[in-house]
This record gives C-alpha cells, sequence and structure tokens, in this order.
C-alpha cells in the first residue's frame, strides 16, 4: 500500500521504468508512481501487476494532489503504462494520465481487468467551485501525439462524474480510445461541482484532431446524464464514434429530476462548438469554430433511447457528419431525438436501418437551422439566434426498415432556414403516423426539399372486430344406423415400438396397425342424417389422438384443433369404406 503522499519516483534523463507486483496494491492519499522523460532516451514505462486488484483513491489531505499513476514526455517519449489485474477502480479523484509536452509522442495507457474497471467520482479542490474528476487521461500539450487508450475488462464502469478521456490541446492528434467490455459498459450520473457528467471522450481543443473513439460490448447503458463524446472546439476535428452492442445500447435520462438546477440528457454526440469563455480564456482560444463534427456508427440488436440523444452537430463553419445506424429495432420516446444539426454549413445525414423503427413523442432530425438542443445534451447553455444562420441545405434522413411507427407528436425531418431544405427517404413494408405526427423537408426562407415514402401505410379505421359470441357446435352425426358382422380395429403399439412417453424419447421406427376387419353387410340407409343424442357404438373416423395415465394411445372421433363441422355423405356407408369409420380403442391391460 502506498498512503499518505508516497512517491515512487523514476524521472530522469531517459531509460526510466517502475514495475509493481503484487496481489492487492493501493494508491490513497495522494499517493503517486511517476516518471518525467526529460531526456532524449526512451523509458521503459510503468508496469503494474496485481493478481486480485488495484485501487486508487483519493488525494492528500489538501486535496490538490490525486493518487494516482503519471507518466510525462518533457523529452523523448516515455514506455507504456501497463495494468493487468482482475479488478481496477479509481474513487475521489484519482486517474491514470499520460501527457506530452514535446514534439514526442505521449505514452499509450494498457489497461486489462479481466473482471471490472469502475471510475467513479472526484474530489473537491474547492468546495464550490473546482475538482478533480477520478479516471484515465492522455493528452498532448505540444506537436506529438497523445498516447492511445486501450481498454479490456469484463465490465466497465462511469459513475459520478468520473471520466475516460483522450484529448488534444496543441498541434498534436489526440490518441485513439478504445473499450472491450465482454459482459457491459455503464456511465451513469454527473459532477455538481464541474457541471460535468461521467463520460467516456475524445477532443480537439486547438489545431490538433481528436482521436477516434471505439466500444465493443455486449451490453452499453448510458442513464442519468452519462454521455459518449467526440468534440472540436477550435480549427481540429472531432474524431469518429464506433460502437458495437451485439445485445442492446440504452440510453435513458429520468423523466423529472427536481434537484436538478440544469437538466443533463443522456447520450451520445459529435460536435464542433464555441467553448465557454472560461475556456477560451485559460487555453487562448478564439471563439470561431471551423474545425468539423465527425461520425456516429452504431450497430446493436436494440437501441433504445428513453429522454436520449444521439446527435451530430456543428455551431461553426463545419459539417456536422454523419449518424449511422444499424439494428433490429430502434425505439425512441419521452423527447429522444437523433439528430444532424448545423449553423452555418449542410446539414448532416441519418441512415437508419432496421427491422422495426418506433417514435413516440420524439424526433429524427437532419436540419441546417437550429443546432441549438444539440448542445443542451452536455449541459452547455447556448444562446443561438436563427438570424445568424447561412444557406446552408438540410440534411437526408434515408430509413429502411420493415415497419415503421410514429406516434404522440413525434417528427421525422430535414428543414433548413435560408438553404434548400433536405430529403427523406423511407422504405417501409408497412408503416403508420398519427394525426399529430409529421414528416416534412421545409425551408423557411428557401426552397423545400422532397420526402418520399415507399409502403403500404396502414389504416387503423380498416381494423375490423370479430363479434363476442360463442358458436354452437353439434354432435357428431352418423350417416350410418349399423352394420352386422363388423368387429372394432385396434390401434397396438407395446414394447420396443411403442409411442414415446415425452417429447425427449426416440420414437417408433415401424409402428404396427392390427386391423380386425371382418366383412359384413351393410343396412340400406335412405334417410337423412340425424343428430344421435346416445351413441351406440359406431365406426366412426379417427379425427385425433391422446394418451391415457397408462401411456396408451387412444384415437378419438374429435380431432385436437381443427375443422369443428364433420362432412357428412352417404356414400360413407359404402362397404370399401366401413374400415375407414371403425372406432379405435386402447388394449386394456
Amino acid at each position: 500500500m502506498l498512503s499518505q503522499r508516497a512517491l515512487v519516483d523514476a524521472s530522469g534523463i531517459g531509460n526510466s521504468a517502475i514495475q509493481l507486483v503484487g496481489k492487492q496494491i493501493f494508491f490513497t492519499g495522494g499517493s503517486i508512481a511517476l516518471i518525467q522523460n526529460q531526456g532524449a532516451q526512451a523509458g521503459s514505462g510503468i508496469n503494474i501487476q496485481a493478481s486480485n486488484f488495484l485501487q486508487l483513491s483519493g488525494t492528500s489531505s489538501d486535496g490538490k494532489i490525486p493518487s494516482g499513476i503519471e507518466i510525462e514526455t518533457l523529452g523523448e517519449t516515455v514506455g507504456d503504462v501497463m495494468v493487468s489485474t482482475k479488478d481496477l477502480s479509481f474513487e475521489g479523484g484519482a486517474a491514470i494520465n499520460s501527457k506530452t509536452f514535446t514534439e514526442a509522442s505521449a505514452s499509450n495507457i494498457l489497461l486489462n481487468a479481466f473482471e471490472s474497471v469502475e471510475v467513479k467520482g472526484f474530489s473537491f479542490i474547492n468546495p464550490t467551485t473546482a475538482s478533480i474528476a477520478s479516471g484515465v487521461g492522455s493528452y498532448t500539450f505540444n506537436a506529438g501525439t497523445s498516447g492511445k487508450i486501450a481498454i479490456n475488462a469484463g465490465q466497465l464502469t462511469a459513475l459520478d462524474g468520473g471520466t475516460i478521456t483522450s484529448g488534444s490541446f496543441g498541434a498534436g492528434a489526440g490518441g485513439d480510445l478504445i473499450i472491450n467490455a465482454n459482459r457491459s459498459v455503464e456511465l451513469s450520473g454527473f459532477n455538481p461541482i464541474l457541471s460535468s457528467p461521467s463520460q467516456v471522450a475524445v477532443g480537439a481543443y486547438k489545431s490538433g484532431n481528436s482521436g477516434n473513439l471505439k466500444i465493443i460490448s455486449p451490453e452499453v447503458r448510458l442513464r442519468n446524464g452519462g454521455i459518449i463524446a467526440s468534440y472540436t472546439f477550435s480549427s481540429g476535428n472531432a474524431g469518429d464514434i464506433t460502437i458495437e452492442a451485439p445485445s442492446f445500447l440504452s440510453i435513458t435520462t429520468p423523466v423529472n429530476r427536481s434537484d436538478l438546477s440544469y437538466e443533463f440528457l443522456s447520450g451520445i454526440s459529435s460536435y464542433a462548438i464555441s467553448p465557454p469563455i472560461l475556456i477560451q480564456q485559460v487555453l487562448g482560444l478564439s471563439s470561431e469554430v471551423s474545425g468539423a463534427a465527425r461520425s456516429i456508427k452504431i450497430k446493436t440488436e436494440r437501441l433504445s433511447l428513453s429522454k436520449g440523444s444521439i446527435t451530430v452537430s456543428n455551431l461553426g463553419t463545419g459539417s456536422a457528419g454523419n449518424v449511422d445506424i444499424d439494428a433490429n429495432i430502434v425505439s425512441l420516446k419521452n423527447n429522444s431525438s437523433i439528430s444532424a444539426a448545423t449553423a452555418l454549413s449542410d446539414g448532416g445525414n441519418i441512415f437508419i436501418r432496421a427491422n422495426n423503427v418506433q417514435l413516440f413523442d420524439s424526433i429524427i432530425s437532419a436540419s441546417a437551422s437550429n443546432p441549438e438542443a444539440a448542445y443542451r445534451l452536455l449541459g452547455i447553455d447556448v444562446t443561438y439566434n436563427l438570424a445568424q444562420t447561412g444557406a446552408g441545405i438540410g440534411g437526408e434522413v434515408t430509413i429502411n426498415t420493415k415497419t415503421l411507427f410514429s406516434l404522440g407528436n413525434s417528427a421525422i425531418t430535414a428543414n433548413a432556414f435560408k438553404g434548400r431544405g433536405g430529403n427523406i427517404w423511407i422504405n417501409a413494408d408497412a408503416y403508420f403516423f398519427s394525426g399529430d405526427s409529421q414528416v416534412e423537408a421545409n425551408s423557411q426562407l428557401g426552397i423545400n426539399g422532397a420526402v418520399q415514402i415507399n409502403g403500404l401505410a396502414i389504416d387503423p379505421s380498416g381494423a375490423t372486430t370479430a363479434p363476442n359470441t360463442v358458436t354452437e357446435i353439434p354432435e357428431i352425426a352418423s350417416a350410418c344406423q349399423g352394420q352386422s358382422g363388423v368387429a372394432e380395429s385396434e390401434f397396438i403399439i407395446t414394447g420396443v415400438d411403442r409411442l414415446p412417453l415425452s417429447p425427449n424419447d426416440v420414437p417408433p421406427i415401424k409402428p404396427t396397425w392390427q386391423d380386425n376387419f371382418v366383412s359384413g353387410q351393410v343396412n340400406n340407409n335412405s334417410e337423412e342424417p340425424k343428430l344421435i343424442t346416445k351413441k351406440p357404438i359406431q365406426n366412426v373416423e379417427a379425427q385425433g389422438w391422446m394418451e391415457d395415465s397408462y401411456g396408451n394411445v387412444i384415437l378419438t372421433a374429435e380431432a385436437n384443433s381443427g375443422t369443428p363441422y364433420a362432412a357428412l355423405s352417404a356414400n360413407l356407408c359404402s362397404e370399401e369404406n366401413v374400415s375407414k369409420s371403425t372406432v379405435i380403442t386402447p388394449i386394456q391391460q
């Protein structure tokens, strides 16, 4: 255990390394493992192996030094940070960071926790204005690229403002962020001091481009303000976001949160926006944004949004990127949205391929008019003026599905302000739009776009309800009043060749039929068939079968399911058909 500001320091001019091996390893109270490479020689990095768990928690007593692992490039590149353990946890502001301040690349961060990774909470620097989030980060502050972050785990959770981020604060590109969790990924909650949600994100703050972000896990949940994001605040471009969730991707926000002064929506976003004034002042940034947002690609069995958002957007001059969704079911409700929005450039595009698409009080929009709602996702208060919009055209919305339902004041739009409206292409086997839902590709000051819907429109007014009556079923009647010299036939299967007693038994190979029919005279009958109240022993063709308590099969005169009425015909009483109309009884044992 490292506690009370303990320090493991291998800083120097190069060829530095730290290796820790144990069953349980703790970093607490502002304790740090540190390498600062100040020379021209590359280092070997930091390697930690904890067979049970590695726990990083808390800060120094003054709250200024978080516990954790820090590796910094002040000269040449240092080696990677490598962690191998069963369970890995960060809490109370603890972190693993990799940074470069030169033209050399920052170190990669490679975390392998075959059971779980948990990133939780933050620490207070000032109880009301400042805090440090728990998490994992890789950053560049110069021309060097930031390192890659790769996390392999059974499950990964980020809670109460915990973060996993890669960012470029200089000319160098940000590193890629890859998460592979073989059970689940969950992001939930927020940091109330910094108004910062739990997040996995990649960002560009200056001219360097952001890295790309990829998450692979059967189940991905974003709840209570948790977000996945790529962004740019300047001329660098945001990164692509790819999510592969074979079971489901769920994005939910509580409908009512009376404890919040501002609502944090859960969601996935790639965006370009002028940063808040404080960040502009600290980083020396312009208020103008020229970088591009990038694409969001989602592949899942079920995509479910409840007051959630998937957004690509740009408040600057760059493009918005695209949203590409491949799923079996896409469900949006409670004011959810899938959107591609711009202020000054052409709108982004939305492509949805699914077997079923359901909208209830929700919207799918590719607009070049008002992307304000996109930034509510991140808790950024944006005052948006439509007079500032340019002549960008609306984007395209393409939906290919078997069934599409748009209910409860839902909308599918590709609108514009000054430019031409976008296009909406819907191909569905069947679709239904409620009276308060809309599909439009309009422009307030320009030319409207096109809307084309191919498929069968469902008309609920044409539906009929079956009468609530019970049909009387008559008793079985016979056209034959009797035969002489006729013996009853029996169906016998015993021993090895018996019928199976359960579905798991092997059925008989060659079941045997015994027919005890004896030729006899058939009485003439010219009278019309009549219903018989008392059934004498008669020959009736078997219509079904059942099994008694001894395992014997009994052929019955009524089918288990089928037509309730049996046709009666006089030709059934001919001699050649008598054996086909015999009663079948079980062998009594």
